[in-house]
């Protein structure tokens, strides 16, 4: 089977934290999409809604992971605990560590997010940080060489 998980967040104003994210986490592959009026009726919105505004679909890649985002239509969104979304850098690979090095400084100068736990090595071999983005969502940012980590699905 082929598949991918890919992370949808929902904000009051997606299209304001896909500004955000291309500002402070440096997002690219950034697409948006407006609801049409037939789709802002399905979720009940005023008749008078600023469409152009509002985003039903949405997308952005970070150090080239995807993720998916949209307005909060059924309701306010309200942050978790629960889940962080782990940024996994291959250390075998130069080009991205250097990359997620100048992410985390990136991040760091930025003074947008909430550094939760340094960017640092780690008793396990890798380097690792938690930050919190201006919305409360959890991230980690690691980086351990790959040919290091065992994979648990081997038999």
């Amino acid at each position: 089977m082929q598949s991918r998980l890919i992370p949808s967040f929902s904000f009051t104003s997606a299209k304001e934290a896909l500004a955000y994210y291309q500002d402070v986490f440096g997002a690219s592959d950034v697409y948006r999409f407006s609801p049409s009026a037939e789709q802002a009726q399905q979720f009940g919105l005023p008749a008078d809604a600023d469409l152009e505004s509002m985003t039903i679909h949405a997308g952005f890649s970070v150090l080239g992971m995807s993720f998916q985002c949209a307005d909060a239509f059924r309701g306010a969104p309200t942050p978790s605990n629960q889940v962080d979304m782990i940024l996994d850098i291959n250390g075998d690979d130069p080009a991205s560590v250097q990359a997620a090095d100048a992410f985390y400084d990136h991040l760091q100068a930025s003074g947008k997010v909430t550094i939760d736990m340094p960017f640092a090595p780690q008793f396990w071999g890798g380097k690792m940080g938690h930050f919190t983005d201006q919305y409360g969502i959890a991230w980690m940012l690691h980086v351990m060489p790959w040919s290091q980590i065992k994979d648990s699905t081997a038999k």
